[in-house]
């Protein structure tokens, strides 16, 4: 688990939890946060200090992800499956997925946690499977439901993206580690995009590049929908992708911007029963592994 907890799990202080929130200044690198709990001095007599080091323990030894019971005074609450919970575990994978050239794919959520403070931070453990054998893999991502600022509508930041019991060197995001050029406003694609001044920076993706990507392509999809909606998109699935254009100032062949690790998507799909949307991924790295970040928009044109 990343830094913050194996911190937080040596702290413990006195003011409540302030609510999650979406914030309009720009995220800085994520300090230490504090983790607050009320208690008065009689409360404090009452914890049990056995209980509370059992607790402290099973959070620094299994980086929030397995912890079988959740006292008053803890800062991690129970999940289980939820849309938010699966939907980051789909993106906790397509991270690993990306970096590690596999294709796990997901089945089901075991088990989450969630981290409050002004934002939410989510220590998911994933059924998934290898399709290679069909064998099954127990994953876990940590992932941070974090601030937003560029006009994005939802700001997604893997933190741990591993097969269990591996990898468990983790850090924090550097925020001052991406690229300038990836720090801008959100905004759809302008009209010249591909013949104006910076169209080497730009490539249309080929329909036979949309077939070979679909299944990750169609999850960006589902995640642009997932920012405006934030609810199960069952209903709204498949989508039949219409286009989508990649910009990066990496230097590769225009064929391989798709891979890039930074680079922003602008697709348009019609969802299943007709609607139609336009949406916007920024993928982003600041070069540490597991860590990826994903700024995303949603527009509907019914």
């Amino acid at each position: 688990m990343h830094d913050v907890m194996l911190y937080e799990a040596k702290l413990w202080v006195d003011e409540p939890p302030c609510r999650k929130r979406k914030l309009e200044e720009a995220p800085p690198p994520p300090p230490p946060i504090v983790y607050y709990t009320t208690f008065s001095d009689s409360d404090e007599e009452e914890i049990d200090p056995v209980e509370r080091e059992r607790y402290r323990k099973q959070v620094v030894e299994s980086d929030g992800f397995d912890v079988d019971f959740f006292p008053a005074y803890g800062w991690l609450d129970q999940s289980g499956s939820t849309p938010s919970t699966v939907m980051l575990s789909k993106v906790g994978l397509h991270c690993y997925n990306f970096d590690k050239g596999t294709n796990l794919q997901f089945r089901s959520v075991q088990k989450a946690n969630e981290e409050y403070a002004c934002f939410a931070m989510y220590y998911i453990t994933v059924e998934a499977m290898d399709p290679f054998d069909d064998s099954p893999v127990t994953f876990q991502t940590s992932v941070w439901d974090a601030a937003t600022k560029s006009n994005e509508s939802s700001r997604f930041i893997t933190n741990v993206s591993r097969i269990k019991g591996t990898e468990k060197e983790t850090s924090l995001w550097d925020h001052d580690a991406v690229d300038e050029f990836y720090k801008d406003d959100i905004a759809w694609l302008e009209d010249d995009a591909l013949t104006g001044s910076d169209k080497l920076q730009y490539y249309e993706v080929k329909e036979s590049e949309i077939r070979d990507n679909k299944e990750w392509l169609h999850l960006y999809a589902e995640v642009v929908m997932f920012s405006k909606w934030a609810t199960d998109l069952s209903a709204y699935l498949p989508v039949k992708m219409k286009r989508v254009v990649v910009r990066t100032r990496e230097d590769i062949e225009s064929s391989m911007k798709l891979r890039s690790k930074n680079a922003t998507f602008y697709m348009s799909f019609t969802a299943c029963g007709g609607l139609q949307c336009r949406g916007i991924v920024r993928r982003t790295t600041d070069g540490r592994p597991q860590n990826m970040s994903f700024q995303v928009k949603c527009w509907t044109d019914n």
